[in-house]
């Protein structure tokens, strides 16, 4: 009997993360399931559906409550990896969180092209 030896792949990690508006957070807020909440992100922001994103509630330097939206340099074939948003001790993202201009056409993956990844 042979043994097969497995290999972990690296973890994939967050490129930058957006905080959505909030009527988006709004909307968000009244779909229950997940991967409605991440379809509708990734139409929205013209992300690409096979691109591994994750959403996270946030509380702002206010005291507000929001969305983020996580993207990360994996874009998957047939089923989404198991994700690791990373912080600190602190509770502090360890990746840029960039606040969109909601008022313009928003293309994440030809601002992705544009930067080089």
């Amino acid at each position: 009997m042979s043994t097969i030896k497995f290999i972990p792949k690296d973890p994939i990690k967050p490129i930058f993360a957006i905080k959505l508006s909030p009527t988006l957070h709004k909307i968000l807020d009244t779909i229950s399931r997940e991967n409605e909440k991440l379809e509708l992100v990734k139409k929205v922001l013209e992300i690409n559906p096979k691109r591994v994103v994750a959403l996270k509630t946030i509380l702002d330097e206010e005291q507000k409550s929001g969305t983020m939206v996580v993207l990360f340099d994996y874009i998957f074939e047939h089923i989404m990896p198991k994700i690791d948003i990373p912080f600190d001790d602190s509770g502090t993202f360890e990746f840029k969180i960039y606040d969109m201009d909601f008022n313009k056409e928003i293309d994440i993956e030809s601002l992705l092209k544009k930067i080089g990844l």
